[in-house]
């Protein structure tokens, strides 16, 4: 990636775009195939930025869910809040401990003016919030008190269906292959992609 002075690439950006596709799209193409060579994606450089960012969409925001998801929990919970998409800052020295991960496309910067934006995207957002908001209703339904006429089943089927409307509301569609993904993040003993279609129907 074409660095600053400060190893971080500045994107364009316009006002109230918080989609990670978007936020890609602001940068240069020759910082997004890069970016795509940090992430060992293969891009071609015929592509357009939009056919590009779509790819890089898709890669970073699979790391943002698995491998670098306590890293990115890490720094969010020290924001005031995991709401805000967008926050104002002098220069980088502000927040050191994003640009590496500013670098590898799970954060941008922008300069609005004599100050910096430091903008996170709706993704990886969600990926923080959505699995602290599991693990809560996962441990909620887990330890309610259940009558005779309550199962194991019904218990695995509402937390499937919970974790289903949850996706859905994010992003219109889920796949079985996602819930397969969060239930074995969860529990030792794993489920297969028909035991939960079977739980959902």
């Amino acid at each position: 990636m074409k660095n600053t002075s400060e190893n971080v690439s500045f994107i364009k950006w316009k006002n109230e775009e918080t989609e990670l596709i978007d936020l890609l799209k602001g940068h240069k193409k020759t910082d997004l195939l890069e970016l795509a060579d940090t992430h060992s994606v293969s891009v071609r450089k015929s592509w357009n930025k939009t056919k590009t960012a779509a790819i890089l969409t898709e890669k970073i925001t699979e790391l943002a869910e698995t491998i670098y998801h306590p890293v990115l929990e890490d720094v969010l919970l020290r924001l005031p809040d995991l709401e805000t998409n967008a926050y104002r800052i002098k220069d980088l020295s502000e927040i050191e401990g994003f640009i590496p991960l500013i670098e590898k496309g799970f954060f941008f910067v922008t300069r609005d003016g004599d100050s910096i934006l430091l903008l996170i995207p709706e993704e990886v957002l969600f990926s923080v919030k959505d699995r602290m908001d599991l693990s809560a209703e996962t441990t909620a339904i887990l330890n309610e008190e259940t009558g005779e006429s309550s199962s194991e089943k019904t218990r695995q089927a509402e937390l499937l269906k919970s974790w289903r409307d949850k996706a859905m509301t994010i992003y219109g569609t889920v796949s079985m292959e996602h819930l397969q993904k969060t239930w074995n993040h969860y529990f030792d003993e794993p489920v297969t992609l028909e035991e939960i279609k079977k739980l959902l129907n």
